[in-house]
């Protein structure tokens, strides 16, 4: 696990997703390359305008909205200033205000004198909270980099992990053909973001590439078009494939053997930063065509999620007719 770089104020002000928030910089502006932000929470600093400012982090991005300007209001203005003041010298990257809410002068002068940026946002304290703090977990998360190929399948997130030669990126084009969308080849990015679980895009130089061997280097979106690929998907399902060996074929006889009793959609799970993820293990040989294979494992997990178990269906049809309940031969109706 890595984490990663500080991001600096100005990277969060003219970030492409957060540019609804049409943010202006009301001070600090000379530091908005220095001040950097460290911590992906975002904190709303209602104790410490309060008085109590043990929790207040420095690294950390301050949102103040009507609720801090009301009681503030509450108070005579020396003691209002200086509660900003208190708030602006604890070593935070920046302040965001909220609704278009201003505070005194005498504020925004202390910000430039201590290079702390100040910007507002006619946004709802709620929006703001919200779009900023995603941003801030998909830059500032934990992350690793797995080699692999990630595809967006029926709109669910679909790892492909695997030694290298065997035909991960092969079964990701034709996945491409079948219209399915590429994430990353090669190298995958992972991160845990608390609002998104795992979230899957590609490393910034290999965006939209997929390397075959005995072809090279395809551009997916220039040779089918621009819904061939996604720069992120959420990571729900993760299939190894390996060579079909005596090793896998013994894999699959204790996967019959625990099936009568303890039936599962998915053979078992892999942990990814700390989330169990449900993995496939796919056995790769000439004929075998592991896209569709794919295709099938995803629409297998898409069912699981809405209760379709399709291994204690097969049990209970198999158990009510070695109990001699059916008395016919079984049909589909019957799993």
């Amino acid at each position: 696990m890595k984490r990663p770089d500080p991001i600096t104020v100005r990277h969060l002000l003219e970030a492409p997703c957060l540019g609804a928030q049409r943010f202006q910089v009301l001070a600090g502006e000379a530091s908005l390359d220095s001040q950097l932000i460290t911590n992906p929470r975002i904190q709303k600093p209602g104790l410490a305008l309060a008085g109590y400012f043990a929790y207040i982090k420095p690294g950390r991005v301050q949102i103040v909205g009507a609720s801090e300007y009301d009681y503030l209001g509450t108070l005579d203005r020396a003691e209002m200033v200086d509660r900003w003041f208190h708030l602006v010298d604890s070593g935070i990257p920046l302040v965001i205000s909220a609704k278009g809410l201003v505070p005194p002068a005498e504020v925004l002068e202390r910000c430039d004198e201590l290079d702390v940026p100040f910007v507002v946002t006619q946004s709802a304290t709620s929006v703001t909270i919200s779009k900023v703090s995603l941003f801030l977990e998909r830059e500032l998360a934990p992350y690793l980099q797995l080699h692999g190929v990630l595809m967006d399948v029926f709109s669910l997130g679909t790892l492909i992990v695997g030694d290298a030669g065997i035909g991960k990126s092969e079964c990701a084009l034709d996945l491409v053909h079948r219209g399915h969308r590429l994430v990353a080849d090669d190298i995958v990015v992972v991160r845990h973001t608390h609002g998104e679980g795992l979230v899957g895009t590609p490393h910034p130089r290999l965006e939209n590439f997929l390397e075959l061997r005995g072809v090279g280097i395809i551009d997916v979106r220039k040779h089918f078009g621009m819904t061939a690929t996604t720069p992120s998907v959420r990571i729900s399902l993760m299939i190894r494939l390996v060579k079909l060996s005596d090793e896998t074929r013994a894999m699959e006889r204790r996967w019959r053997e625990q099936l009568m009793t303890n039936p599962a959609p998915w053979t078992s799970t892999h942990d990814i930063l700390g989330m169990e993820v449900p993995l496939f293990t796919m056995a790769v040989a000439p004929g075998r065509d592991v896209a569709i294979m794919v295709e099938t494992a995803v629409t297998k997990c898409l069912l699981a999620n809405r209760g379709v178990d399709d291994e204690r269906a097969f049990i209970e049809s198999v158990n009510r007719r070695a109990e001699g309940m059916d008395s016919e031969e079984l049909s589909f109706d019957d799993l």
